[in-house]
């Protein structure tokens, strides 16, 4: 398919070596033709249609030049500049077949993503100014009250302002976290493990040994282990995630259900919660789904999980349901074990 691929690139007449290429052989029998037709006149006659049809032909050959390279390249070099200047207000307008136009499609898809990564700079520079600005008021006000407290208050105060600033820290943590994984510094540690051993742990920390219980929890995992292929710290890290979300915005006296099962030669994770549907704004920076402005996070954790299932080429998604919602992934199965 690739050779073929390459066999009808190189017979294609839209490349710019094969239109200089013909454009030349034209020119060449151009300068024959007019020969050949000034030989029908005698005398000083023959030299002056000769010239004349040389001239016409020289001023044919340089505005054709004009048109499939000269402007094409003054267009992409504007376009480039204006690029540099950050200015992405302008597409290039090139849109021929040829490597030129596949320039300026690069520099116009380069445009757009560039827009798009400038634009989500600033949605998380103020987004992330927003999300410190509570827990630092928190702090300042609550150290500011230390020196009228009674000693009573004192602890009370004290235990704020390390509750606040483990917010800021587990904030940040998860910032450089997510940056290096979009970064694409960090690398996985694929190993064999057993996913329901795993699922079990840590459901047993968010959810069995954790003193609230306002939620109903139910789950149904296999009696045999299952082991998958993936990264187990990575994966144990998108569990967490997703349990604690499920528990963030999970109703009063709602329903909690966690699944594992196996379909054909992948193990398939399911964790519902009766609460707010979700919309696929979800898995963006700082979004939270309605009823969860007020608790606990970073905002970051569906974001983390999507980067690293992601990572993995993992199928996930999450389905809305009538009370509540599913989140879901799926990891290759090792039949090897």
């Amino acid at each position: 398919m690739a050779e073929q691929t390459r066999r009808n690139k190189w017979y294609s007449i839209y490349l710019i070596n094969k239109k200089v290429f013909f454009l030349s052989k034209l020119v060449i029998g151009g300068c024959l033709l007019s020969y050949i037709i000034s030989s029908a006149f005698g005398g000083w006659m023959r030299d002056i249609i000769f010239v004349v049809l040389l001239i016409a032909l020289i001023v044919s050959w340089d505005a054709i030049l004009r048109k499939v390279v000269s402007r094409p390249v003054h267009e992409i070099s504007e376009a480039a500049q204006r690029m540099a200047d950050l200015d992405f207000s302008q597409p290039c307008k090139i849109h021929t077949n040829d490597e030129l136009g596949t320039l300026a499609n690069n520099l116009n898809k380069t445009a757009r993503n560039l827009t798009h990564a400038l634009e989500q700079r600033k949605d998380l520079a103020d987004t992330l100014s927003h999300e410190l600005k509570t827990p630092l008021g928190v702090i300042r006000a609550y150290s500011e009250g230390l020196g009228e407290a009674t000693p009573e208050q004192e602890e009370s105060y004290r235990q704020t302002i390390i509750e606040e600033t483990e917010k800021m820290a587990e904030m940040i943590n998860d910032l450089l976290d997510l940056s290096a994984l979009e970064a694409g510094s960090t690398s996985l540690s694929v190993e064999s493990f057993d996913l329901v051993e795993l699922v079990e742990a840590i459901a047993g920390r968010e959810f069995i040994d954790s003193r609230t219980t306002y939620f109903e929890l139910s789950y149904s995992l296999p009696e045999q282990p299952i082991f998958v292929i993936a990264d187990q710290k990575r994966m144990r890290q998108v569990l967490h995630n997703f349990m604690s979300n499920a528990k963030k915005f999970v109703t009063d006296s709602g329903k909690i259900h966690i699944e594992l099962t196996t379909l054909k030669d992948n193990a398939h994770f399911l964790i519902y919660n009766d609460g707010p549907n979700v919309s696929s704004d979800s898995w963006n920076k700082f979004q939270r789904s309605k009823g969860g402005e007020n608790k606990s996070g970073s905002g970051l954790g569906l974001t983390i999980a999507a980067q690293i299932l992601t990572m993995h080429q993992a199928d996930f998604g999450f389905n809305n349901r009538t009370a509540g919602v599913e989140f879901y992934f799926s990891l290759p199965i090792d039949n090897k074990q």
